[in-house]
């Protein structure tokens, strides 16, 4: 089976509203990965929790936060990216009012639901 290309734009007014007017979200799912934007505003007062999952790769495009991993706090800034290795518990913490981030996961993150699901299950925020 043949996927076509797909784009994942960070101006898109498509954005599923999770949490209305502070936090918006949209993924898309390839063979073997899913890819998730993550907008958030306000972004100190979201609430957040451990997650725990295979890998992931976070490409932070504005805003900062500091990620608590293995005992570490690492500072991500716009234009940075971590890889998160499979299994390791972390927490993110927003320092800026506003967070804009990309996410891939290996392999595909089927807990978010088919692609547009109003209602897809994010661990972070205690969905699953």
């Amino acid at each position: 089976m043949t996927q076509k290309a797909r784009v994942l734009r960070h101006d898109d007014t498509r954005l599923q509203s999770v949490i209305p007017g502070k936090f918006e979200f949209k993924h898309l799912h390839g063979q073997g990965c899913s890819v998730a934007l993550y907008k958030m505003r306000s972004a100190a007062d979201l609430p957040t929790q451990l997650n725990c999952h295979e890998e992931e790769v976070t490409i932070m495009l504005s805003g900062e936060c500091k990620l608590h991993i293995d005992g570490e706090d690492i500072i991500l800034r716009a234009g940075d990216t971590i890889l998160i290795p499979s299994f390791k518990e972390h927490l993110g913490e927003f320092l800026t009012d506003e967070v804009v981030l990309v996410s891939v996961f290996v392999p595909r993150r089927e807990e978010f639901g088919p692609e547009g699901d109003q209602a897809p299950r994010l661990s972070f925020l205690g969905d699953g």
